[in-house]
């Protein structure tokens, strides 16, 4: 039987991984000690805190919110604020936010700060075009000078909030905005010489989206020259994949579209054995009355974006997904799971 494992803190904890294995030596990012070098991915509208606690149970070394809006927590949208909420269970715990002021953006950091972050990681990465029009996520990769001045603002801030606690500021990129044109390893040490403890790169084009294959030569060539851990996001769909990024030089490793619905694959990540439907099912259950419990009204909408992924992957047989998807309030979605 598997055994979810146990929330990693600043010594390498017990686990279906050897002590020794790459993946469980600690790491440090800046002033903030890491456990483990398999971290979980910021993903807008799938990590609630819901989400963190189960893969933080299976393993997740360091979670993150949603991708925030900078603008958001600068003028104090109730919504926005809410992406702040969170349980001490979550911690390690990453903020993300997005935006193209360095004013903005440094109020916001100094917020998330105060609301407990325990690094804040700054979007120049995400590629849809309601983000990218306004200048921010992938836009900044083609202006480095205001890249690297969000970055610089960013660390002040965050240091003035909290001094003496070694709260990291961590950038994530794309490889650039089309393919081949470096944009990506271009900024990226302008990015650490204005600060950031770390870079994370999800090595596609904007322009890919999602399409094609992440091309991790662009994350050995970033990590060969960078002073600070060079982070790998993309296609790490099992361990050999995982333990490949660490050899080419990358000091972690980032799951993320291929846990959603499959939180275990941290926990295999880390070496242990797909664990049985029993199990799977259970993690549903459990899932699903933390979402039932946070979101309110918003639950059974929410949830429906997870049922055919647990399908596919073993947790919940067809005609149960399709019955799950149906359903039209929480008392339909708890009586089919039986909470």
């Amino acid at each position: 039987m598997t055994t979810p494992v146990p929330p990693a803190a600043g010594d390498a904890p017990p686990g279906p991984a050897s002590p020794v294995d790459p993946l469980s030596r600690p790491l440090a990012v800046g002033g903030l000690q890491l456990g483990r070098r398999l971290f979980m991915a910021p993903m807008a509208g799938i990590t609630t805190p819901a989400f963190r606690r189960s893969v933080r149970r299976w393993g997740a070394g360091l979670v993150f919110t949603e991708m925030i809006s900078a603008y958001g927590v600068h003028y104090g949208n109730r919504r926005t604020l809410g992406y702040f909420v969170h349980g001490e269970d979550e911690h390690p715990l990453g903020f993300q936010l997005f935006g193209a002021d360095a004013d903005v953006l440094a109020d916001a950091a100094g917020r998330a700060v105060a609301a407990g972050a325990d690094l804040v990681d700054l979007n120049m990465a995400c590629p849809v075009r309601k983000v990218v029009k306004t200048g921010a996520g992938a836009a900044l990769l083609a202006d480095p000078h205001r890249a690297a001045a969000i970055t610089a603002a960013v660390v002040a801030a965050v240091g003035d909030a909290a001094p003496g606690r070694g709260v990291p500021v961590t950038v994530k990129i794309r490889s650039g905005l089309r393919e081949g044109d470096g944009l990506g390893l271009g900024v990226a040490p302008r990015l650490v010489a204005a600060g950031a403890a770390a870079v994370c790169i999800h090595p596609r084009s904007a322009a890919q989206l999602y399409r094609g294959r992440a091309d991790h030569s662009v994350t050995f060539a970033l990590a060969a020259g960078s002073p600070v851990p060079v982070i790998a996001s993309g296609d790490v769909d099992g361990r050999e994949a995982a333990l490949r990024l660490l050899d080419g030089g990358a000091a972690a490793v980032m799951l993320a579209r291929g846990a959603v619905g499959a939180p275990w694959l941290f926990a295999q990540v880390l070496g242990a054995d797909e664990p049985a439907a029993a199990e799977k099912r259970e993690e549903v259950r459990r899932f699903a009355t933390e979402v039932l419990e946070t979101l309110g009204t918003r639950a059974v909408g929410h949830l429906r974006q997870f049922w055919p992924r647990f399908r596919r992957r073993g947790a919940l047989d067809r005609a149960l997904a399709l019955q799950l998807m149906q359903a039209r309030d929480e008392a339909g979605v708890r009586s089919l799971l039986g909470l």
